[in-house]
């Protein structure tokens, strides 16, 4: 368990995630291989084209996020800080969280199958489930502060809207490169620089499957 975590706990050590509580589940399945979605989730040349909505949220998305520096967060436009389509809320955020993490976004994929996205005021954890080869189980649990959760007032519906959009549009291209890689001519694919973390997942794979790998 230590080694897949790596660094992911000095990473995101202010982040109360030990005391979140559920306030949403989201519950997809998806027609593709789960590495497919995990590679999806480690890139963003996609971004601008497939998710105008957070392209807007976050303007580095519009290019590719070409050029941030990934493990310091990633920014908001001005005048937002989390993750709705306002790019506000009426959550305070996380109280231990430094003055970076207040207005922006952290994400760490925790192999071999546990998607962390977190933002100032909730987190959103993703498991996925292989069901067939080409068939993918991914629940989406939406996590918020106990107090927050606990308020009469609580309405997580802001962040639902924008992950339950972000996540489908993330779908459809998955499912796109799914049936590409299905198709009778394909072979093999080329991962450009930036993709350089989407190789990551098959490295951590194959010392595990040995040389056999099925590469399917």
């Amino acid at each position: 368990m230590l080694e897949e975590l790596a660094p992911v706990p000095d990473k995101v050590v202010r982040y109360p995630l030990d005391t979140l509580v559920l306030g949403t589940r989201l519950r997809y399945e998806v027609a593709a291989n789960w590495k497919v979605i995990a590679e999806n989730y480690n890139e963003c040349y996609h971004c601008g084209p497939v998710h105008p909505e957070l392209s807007r949220l976050v303007p580095a998305f519009i290019g590719g996020g070409t050029g941030l520096e990934w493990d310091d967060g990633i920014p908001h436009r001005e005048g937002a800080w989390t993750f709705t389509l306002s790019g506000t809320s009426d959550r305070a955020p996380f109280p231990d969280l430094d003055e970076f993490e207040r207005v922006r976004h952290k994400g760490e994929l925790i192999y071999p199958n546990l998607l962390l996205s977190l933002a100032a005021e909730h987190a959103a954890a993703f498991m996925l489930r292989p069901i067939a080869v080409d068939r993918t189980e991914v629940i989406c649990d939406l996590l918020f502060a106990a107090d927050e959760a606990a308020k009469p007032t609580f309405d997580p519906s802001d962040v639902v809207e924008l992950w339950d959009l972000i996540n489908r549009q993330d779908w459809v291209v998955c499912e796109s490169v799914q049936r590409g890689m299905s198709s009778r001519a394909y072979t093999e694919g080329w991962y450009a620089p930036m993709e350089e973390s989407s190789l990551d997942i098959r490295r951590w794979l194959l010392p595990r499957h040995g040389p056999a790998v099925d590469r399917s």
